[in-house]
């Protein structure tokens, strides 16, 4: 198995600021179907279609279900979706890239709990997109691809977009124990998560870390 391929990976879930509360006092991330079952309105930062079309797909492979069944993280950081978000370009969404904050977690931190999981070589949605659930066949995904922020389509690997956006997928809920550090754009977000932290009951205080490389300059365009 590659480097890039190990179980020490890290993983990236992306929310709101304002989710954040709400996940540490409900013992993790919830996924779409859980978050409905227990009735909490989270701040949503995706496309309003796109959510509609993830709780249609099915997911192949154990532990099933559809993709609103689960927690998705990504294998990188700057993910196609804060580019979207940094040019206001989100159906019903509009707020800043700043307030979206990065929940990170890892391969090996996942596995070792009793989360069951799956993940796929590409966008979720996407027909042509494989689905595993066997870590030897992490080796399956382009972490070239992966590896860097430019993900536009070449004449040799037009799929580079699909590719760039792999899904580890956690089954109901990934545990607040397993996100390891937080990530935030500025000082100006550090404070308020960690009075977000402070406030709260856990006992699991995780490490914020000023990462404004993980969003999108838009001197870049």
């Amino acid at each position: 198995m590659a480097i890039e391929s190990s179980p020490n990976r890290k993983l990236y879930h992306i929310t709101h600021i304002s989710n954040l509360s709400s996940i540490i006092q409900a013992g993790g991330i919830l996924s779409g179907t859980e978050l409905r079952r227990a009735g909490v309105h989270a701040t949503n930062i995706g496309h309003t279609t796109l959510k509609e079309s993830r709780a249609k797909k099915v997911v192949p492979v154990d532990p099933g279900g559809t993709l609103e069944d689960y927690v998705p993280l990504f294998f990188s950081t700057r993910p196609p979706m804060i580019i979207v978000i940094s040019k206001g370009a989100v159906e019903g969404y509009d707020g800043p890239q700043e307030e979206v904050i990065y929940l990170v977690s890892s391969i090996s931190t996942i596995t070792q709990t009793s989360c069951r999981w799956c993940f796929t070589d590409g966008h979720a949605r996407e027909e042509i997109t494989v689905f595993l659930n066997e870590l030897e066949a992490l080796d399956c995904i382009d972490w070239g691809v992966i590896g860097h922020w430019d993900y536009r389509p070449t004449l040799s690997d037009p799929d580079r977009k699909r590719k760039k956006q792999a899904e580890f997928l956690v089954h109901g809920c990934l545990p607040w124990e397993c996100i390891e550090t937080i990530g935030v754009m500025s000082e100006k977000m550090r404070g308020p998560v960690q009075e977000i932290l402070n406030a709260s009951s856990s006992h699991h205080i995780p490490n914020i870390n000023i990462q404004a490389n993980w969003y999108h300059n838009k001197k870049e365009g």
